[in-house]
């Protein structure tokens, strides 16, 4: 019997795949996520970025936001991400929410791969992919999809180069580029690095703790690392332009990285996910984003986590030969520790060193995610931890005394409201404690249980049935903690509304924007007013919902903003009493205003017009000084440079200036004007942009710090604006090389012979 089983090792894999439909079922029904991120970013990029496939125009750039933006650039985007291709024939809204649950089904299978690759037991293999599968720091963040779709390839990352290490083949060589390839498109560089520095970290451990020493082995890691980084050219590229050219060029703030650092009192998220109470039902009951936060893998998980540790460090100083895979566990445990000292961020007294002098570590924000390695740390040791799951009798005599104490603390958590004062019981926090130590000391209880019914041999014919009732608990347990976590709308939601279509260009003041977006909608401890407000939500025009209506707008919502947009749109929000002339110069006729997310005309404004006068100025400080003076950008233009300040000769509206062709990379004008001057276009200002006067290429400059000019003669003339970039062609052709080569490596005729002699 118990061979039988072990040869159906797949059970947990269904067990995940059940869990995973029953946790989301609702999509099943037609609905689809929309909280946070996949209204405000994923959706619309990808809505749009299709959208211009379709009508047979490369994605490049996006017009409707930031007054232009990079779109293949943008690296969230993920649009070379194969996953996300869904969405090219299927209803996208569905298709993203589905291929996100997809990952999670990806990510357990991967450690099921990974665990069986180490010599796992069966229930070690099924406890480790659910419990990393399920993880609250994946599922809380589910909507956030490049985080999601990045930390779903690291089992396999590390499944894959283990297979390197062991055999030196060049199929081995293959799968690590390809799954390396993976990661880098799915849009998440944060997570990426992370999973990269985990993936040295392992393949280090395992260098060093295996004889001999594989010498050969590292300079094929390395090998798969540049191809899947070669694989990912099309994308890294573009972004790395976008990169050296964002307000983040040099690095974050202090202050911003240390965003969401883990405070100690969240220690508590391990041993329940609600015991703040959860945000999907309205009781949150403290402050920041629950979704960083979350830390749970199961209760039984943890557990065994903890038992893996306790009996390795036991078996160690008694000499005992490891069993089921242990030796992972050092390896398991150091990345769990780190993990979460890194987390801890500014509540840590070591991270201002690491932010001064380490690289990489002014880069992100957030140390709340290092919580990944933890984690998965946490689910390697859980499958370790359930091998010594035994019997015996102290054993059974502790576990009897456990379930009395946890079905106690339930009984005792659920009569305190009877007993205790009104005053007491009416405290909101008070009852979400409550409830999270009543289901606690329930699972709790449970997990007892299913160790006094365990069987006396692995050898029994009840073993397989035990196991299966182990993993049925866990994944109830981590279907429990799930639940609210990722509401579904209808996908009517996301349907473009034609009818609010406009070619005027709005703006969000930035407070206005926080208001309208986290304190009327996107409330952090209750989810549910974003689900009751769907349609308010909807119409609100909020960056980027902006653009599934193709409503243009000067805020843009990216991680990477172009720095002179960024530059700009600083001085819009610090220099009210310019605010006029500012906005007139991006183009901006309309104000989006807080009290019904409603538009207001404030000035007449053109996205192209024509001055006669340049004022040049020797560096960015006095152009900035110059734009928020007294100024008139209808008649005189503000560029960087050489050269004199020269007062306006032509009436304002004595030239013409008409869009005859616009589309996302190719703008085209007409013009007339009495005599020399500029053509003044409130576009960004960004590389690849080229123009042309009747076919005649011309020189780009930076106009009022963030967008375009152009010198142009009198008389009536036609101009052409092209996105043309440099990297188009080189990175294509990058990627497709080093696909063909993998391709190869895949394709030769021993592929299962080593590189290297043995």
């Amino acid at each position: 019997m118990i061979d039988r089983f072990s040869n159906q090792r797949s059970w947990s894999l269904l067990i995940l795949a059940a869990a995973l439909l029953i946790a989301f079922h609702r999509l099943l029904l037609g609905e689809v996520f929309f909280w946070g991120l996949p209204a405000l970013q994923f959706y619309p990029w990808r809505e749009y970025a299709f959208d211009l496939i379709r009508q047979g125009q490369l994605p490049l750039w996006n017009p409707y936001n930031g007054a232009g933006a990079p779109l293949l650039a943008n690296y969230q985007s993920a649009l070379l991400y194969p996953l996300n291709w869904f969405g090219l024939v299927l209803p996208l809204a569905w298709a993203m929410s589905v291929t996100a649950v997809l990952h999670l089904f990806i990510a357990g299978w991967g450690m099921w791969r990974l665990t069986h690759r180490l010599g796992f037991s069966v229930l070690g293999q099924g406890i480790s992919a659910l419990a990393f599968a399920f993880t609250g720091y994946i599922v809380a963040r589910l909507g956030t999809y490049p985080t999601v779709f990045t930390a779903a390839w690291i089992p396999w990352a590390l499944w894959a180069a283990l297979g390197l290490l062991q055999h030196t083949r060049r199929r081995d060589v293959a799968t690590l580029a390809l799954v390396i390839a993976m990661q880098l498109l799915a849009g998440h560089a944060q997570t990426t690095w992370y999973s990269m520095l985990l993936l040295a970290t392992f393949s280090a451990w395992w260098l060093v703790t295996h004889r001999p020493f594989q010498w050969r082995a590292l300079p094929l890691l390395i090998l798969a690392l540049v191809l899947g980084a070669a694989i990912a050219a099309a994308q890294l590229i573009p972004t790395a332009e976008l990169l050296a050219q964002s307000q983040r060029s040099d690095g974050v703030d202090y202050e911003t990285v240390m965003n969401f650092s883990y405070a100690p009192a969240r220690l508590l998220n391990f041993l329940s996910p609600n015991i703040f109470g959860n945000p999907g039902d309205g009781s949150y009951i403290t402050k920041g984003a629950f979704f960083e936060d979350a830390v749970y893998i199961g209760l039984i998980p943890l557990v065994a986590a903890l038992v893996a540790v306790i009996t390795w460090l036991w078996r160690k100083l008694r000499r005992v030969a490891p069993v089921s895979g242990d030796t992972i566990v050092p390896f398991a445990l150091l990345i769990t520790v780190v993990g979460l000292l890194l987390a801890f961020g500014k509540n840590a007294p070591f991270f201002p060193f690491l932010y001064d002098n380490i690289p990489t570590f002014s880069m992100f924000q957030a140390p709340v995610r290092w919580h990944i390695w933890t984690v998965f740390g946490l689910s390697l040791l859980a499958g370790v931890g359930v091998t010594f799951w035994s019997r015996g009798y102290w054993l059974f005599f502790a576990t009897r005394l456990a379930i009395a104490g946890c079905l106690g603390a339930a009984i005792l958590a659920l009569i305190a409201p009877e007993i205790l004062p009104p005053e007491v019981t009416e405290n909101a926090g008070l009852l979400v404690i409550i409830h999270a130590v009543v289901v606690t000391g329930l699972l709790g209880a449970a997990a007892g249980v299913l160790t006094l019914i365990q069987p006396e041999s692995t050898t029994s014919s009840t073993y397989p049935r035990w196991i299966l009732a182990v993993l049925l608990v866990v994944a109830l347990d981590l279907i429990y903690a799930a639940q609210g976590l990722n509401p579904t709308i209808p996908a009517s939601f996301f349907d473009r509304q034609p009818a609010a279509s406009t070619a005027a260009r709005g703006y969000w003041p930035t407070e206005v924007d926080r208001i309208v977006k986290y304190d009327t909608f996107l409330l952090f401890d209750d989810y549910r007013v974003a689900v009751d407000q769907q349609a308010a939500f909807r119409t609100s025009h909020l960056t980027n919902l902006n653009l599934l209506d193709r409503i243009p707008i000067f805020n843009n919502f990216e991680p990477l903003l172009v720095g002179l947009h960024k530059q700009y749109a600083d001085l819009l929000e610090d220099n009210p009493a310019a605010r006029g002339q500012l906005l007139q110069a991006a183009a901006v006729s309309q104000i989006y205003t807080a009290a019904a997310q409603s538009q207001s005309t404030t000035l007449p404004a053109h996205r192209a017009w024509f001055v006669s006068a340049a004022c040049y100025h020797p560096d960015l400080q006095s152009l900035q000084a110059a734009l928020i003076g007294t100024w008139e950008p209808a008649v005189q233009v503000h560029l960087l440079g050489q050269g004199d300040c020269q007062p306006p000769s032509t009436p304002a509206g004595s030239a013409t200036v008409q869009i005859t062709a616009d589309t996302a990379a190719d703008l085209r004008l007409t013009f007339s004007a009495p005599q020399a001057g500029w053509l003044v276009l409130a576009d960004t200002h960004y590389p690849g942009w080229q123009a042309s006067l009747d076919g005649t290429p011309l020189t780009i400059q930076s106009a009022n710090l963030a967008f375009r000019a152009v010198p142009v003669p009198a008389g009536e003339h036609q101009i052409a604006f092209t996105y043309q970039p440099a990297w188009l062609l080189p990175a294509l052709l990058i990627s497709f090389v080093a696909f063909v080569i993998v391709l190869v490596m895949f394709r030769t005729i021993h592929p299962d012979s080593p590189i290297t002699p043995q």
